[in-house]
Order: C-alpha cells, then structure tokens, then sequence
C-alpha cells in the first residue's frame, strides 16, 4: 500500500486487533492517517501490518501494564518528530458474560483492567504528546474514549464486568475532560449501540460460557444471550462508525458524547426510568 500520510496527522488506536478497532485503523488510512495501533501478540502485529503497510505501525503492548505504554509512547514520540499526536482513541475493551455468583474473580478484573485502566495508562502516558508539553507549538490533539449505549448508561444482567468498565470510562472521561480544558485538549466519548463487528457472536460461543448453563441462573443467561443477537440485527455498519470517531477528531466544535446507532430506540435507553427498564430484562 502506497504510504499516503504525513506526521501531523497521526493517531493512536488501541485494540486494533478485531472488530471496531480493525475497522477504524482502515478507515484512518483510507483519510490519510499514520497509525499505531496497539495488539495483544505479534500474530496480530503480522497480520495488521500485512493487510494496511507502512501506513500502520503495529505496536505490541498490553494496556495494562505501565512499563510497556511508556515504551509503545517513545516510539510514536520518535516517529512524530517534534510533532503532536492528532489523537488517541481508547477502544481496547473486552466482554465477559456470567453471574456474579460464578463469575471468575479473574474474568471480572481483565475486563475492568482492560478498559478502565488501560485508557487511563494511554491516556496518562500519551498526554504530553496530546498538548500538555507546552513547549511543543501546535494544535493540540483529542482524545477519543469509546463506550457503549449499553454499557455506558445502563446496567444488563451477566454483564456486570463489562457495564462497570464503560460506566467508568464515562465518568472518568468527564473527569479528564475538565481537566485538559486549559490545554485545549478535547475529550470526547463515542458510545456506540450495536456494530457490525462479531463481538457478541464471539462472546456467545465462548467455551466457557456452557458452565453457567448448569446453574440457577441458566434460564435468564440463556434469555440475556439470544437478546444481544437480537440486538445486533439492525447494527450500524462499521464504516459509518468510522465516519464519525473521524468526525470527533476533525471538527472544529465536536460534540462532548455521540451516540451513533442505526436503532432510535436504542438512544432513549438511558432516560427510561430504571425501575421501568427492569422490566425489559
């Protein structure tokens, strides 16, 4: 692929390896973006590099742990030059179903580690290059955190793990949204309803997910389960996902939440009364 960019126009996705991220990275590209994106393991670093070329940088880095963003942020800060990143976008985020009862102690904390702590790290790590390093002249870059309509504002039964880690990404967005004002550093969640990527296919043939079919709770999992196919039967392609993360970094009054859904009904979730949307589950 033919190398289309130039280093002021640079962003940082994380979770590149499946899904929105994937799909983002080449919709970057195809807008003339540099890209790094973060995976989990050097196949996925060999096979992002092989399908988008010297446009992509494939960076090995486990969003939890400290040491190693500290080290994926020196290599962008060598690449940028003097540069500031156009953006960061925290999309690396996993979902684990089950009962709290059965619910692995471990499955609950890589969920909220993965998310939460992990655009903390990113986003504390890459801040200086983001605009808070005053000594760098230039517009400053924005930071994009992704969340969910139905994760972000509401709580689902068996997805206690995934639903707390998006909550907090939207408080902790806020938070950090008041903080870099400033900076001039714009931070903006984009909480998406369904999307066309296999996340709840995948989610569904866990192997591990038939223990809970020998439990009490078997009958409403098993609801809970069918409910996210429903859910994603009228989802949003990825390319108009795409279009508008792309809009949140480009324009010049971005809104502070998008909440991009093929679905009307999926935006009003969140002002139900709650105890009228127990009902739903």
């Amino acid at each position: 692929m033919e190398n289309l960019t130039n280093k002021s126009r640079t962003v940082l996705v994380t979770g590149t390896s499946s899904g929105i991220g994937r799909g983002l990275c080449q919709a970057l590209i195809e807008k003339g973006y540099k890209v790094f994106g973060t995976v989990r393991n050097k196949k996925d670093a060999i096979e992002l590099k092989k399908e988008f070329g010297v446009n992509l940088d494939a960076l090995i880095v486990d969003v939890t742990d400290e040491n190693q963003v500290v080290q994926a942020k020196e290599k962008v800060e060598n690449y940028l030059g003097g540069n500031l990143l156009t953006a960061l976008i925290n999309n690396a985020g996993i979902a684990t179903l089950g009962p709290v009862e059965f619910l692995s102690t471990t499955d609950f904390k890589k969920q909220i580690d993965t998310k939460i702590l992990g655009t903390f790290l990113c986003s504390k790590v890459f801040l200086p290059l983001l605009g808070t390093n005053q000594s760098i002249i230039s517009t400053p870059g924005r930071i994009v955190n992704i969340s969910s309509i139905l994760g972000g504002k509401i709580g689902s039964p068996f997805m206690s793990g995934y639903c707390a880690s998006k909550h907090a990404v939207e408080a902790f967005s806020e938070s950090l949204r008041r903080e870099l004002k400033p900076y001039g550093i714009k931070v903006i969640i984009v909480a998406p309803g369904s999307i066309s990527t296999p996340i709840w296919k995948t989610v569904k043939e866990q192997k591990d997910q038939n223990k809970y079919y020998k439990t009490k709770y078997a009958i409403p999992f098993k609801r809970i389960l069918n409910s996210l196919e429903r859910f994603d039967q009228n989802s949003l392609p990825m390319k108009e996902l795409a279009k508008i993360i792309i809009q949140s970094i480009e324009s010049k009054n971005p809104k502070i939440r998008y909440n991009p859904t093929r679905d009307p009904t999926q935006k009003i979730w969140p002002y139900i009364p709650k105890k009228i949307m127990d009902n739903f589950f």
